[in-house]
């Protein structure tokens, strides 16, 4: 793809090749660094040029690596495979010198990624790039001590390839847009992605967010977050907020600043640091205080509505 390049067919974003000029120099399953993973090294026409990419599609960073240059992200609704599949994309970017992407930030297709580099263990000028065809984003080390996701897919299973030259590609089965046919499909309707909520809306919490106080007694497994409901301190400690302003501490991952897990995973009031990754359906809206109403692990809570971004129905 080029720069500001953007391809919608039916309300789906098709998930484009981020590089202008393809030149694999390790391949998925390789005898190195790759091996019994879907990882693929690029670089660009010539050796030793720090490329730009660019995001394949409107993309959301969930985590960082800020050693290695490296960032994860995933899709803000379901993309379009050049397998054909249709679900939602997370996928590594690694080795960016001038790496500056942050937790949240959200860039849209065809805006620049990173740029190709060195940082971290890296061999030469590239881009190492990992994609997994669903919204899980597990990290994890395979047999041999090597980190994957699950669900990953090869780069020509996952990118359409319209304008980007591909010089060498291994052999892969490379597809432009128009080699997967589309069935034209209705307009979204008001209850799709347009960061409007409704009852019905999906959404995903935005952002990271401090544990203020754990409820007690421990044993209840609540916390209170001052940030998401709106309530002090004080009317947390003394007992004097609502039943649905006190969340649920199992769908919640302890994180540092930067959205990566912790060990230990025990809540600490007043230093621990959250996030939730998961899907739910906004069951009310309260205009006047702009919150909406979740079903979190089976207890109906209240949380701003700025904090949290709607994803497809579909």
């Amino acid at each position: 793809m080029i720069k500001g390049q953007k391809s919608v067919r039916g309300g789906i974003e098709d998930f484009l090749c981020p590089f202008t000029d393809i030149y694999i120099t390790q391949g998925s399953n390789g005898k190195l660094s790759h091996r019994g993973i879907m990882a693929n090294d690029v670089r660009g026409r010539e050796v030793g040029v720090r490329y730009a990419y660019y995001a394949p599609c409107t993309c959301k960073c969930v985590k960082i690596y800020l050693e290695s240059g490296q960032a994860m992200w995933q899709s803000t609704g379901k993309v379009r495979f050049a397998n054909g599949r249709v679900d939602y994309a997370t996928f590594m970017t690694a080795h960016d010198n001038s790496f500056d992407a942050k937790v949240g930030m959200i860039v849209p297709q065809g805006n620049q990624l990173g740029n190709m580099g060195t940082k971290g263990n890296a061999t030469g000028v590239h881009c190492h790039i990992q994609i997994s065809q669903s919204s899980d984003t597990s990290w994890f080390k395979n047999q041999y001590g090597i980190y994957k996701f699950n669900n990953e897919y090869d780069l020509d299973d996952c990118y359409f390839v319209d304008n980007t030259n591909i010089i060498y590609g291994m052999g892969g089965n490379w597809k432009t847009t128009d080699k997967v046919p589309v069935t034209p499909t209705p307009a979204p309707s008001p209850s799709g992605a347009d960061q409007l909520l409704y009852p019905g809306s999906k959404v995903r919490f935005d952002g990271i967010f401090k544990v203020d106080i754990l409820k007690s007694p421990i044993s209840s497994n609540l916390f209170g977050c001052c940030q998401l409901t709106g309530c002090s301190y004080n009317d947390y400690y003394n007992e004097k907020v609502k039943a649905y302003h006190w969340l649920p501490c199992g769908p919640f991952v302890e994180c540092d600043s930067n959205g990566n897990p912790t060990k230990d995973q025990v809540f600490t009031g007043g230093s621990s640091l959250c996030k939730n990754d998961n899907i739910y359906t906004v069951k009310e809206i309260d205009i006047p205080s702009n919150s909406a109403k979740l079903n979190i692990d089976g207890r109906d809570v209240w949380v701003f509505s700025k904090y949290l971004y709607e994803v497809s129905n579909n």
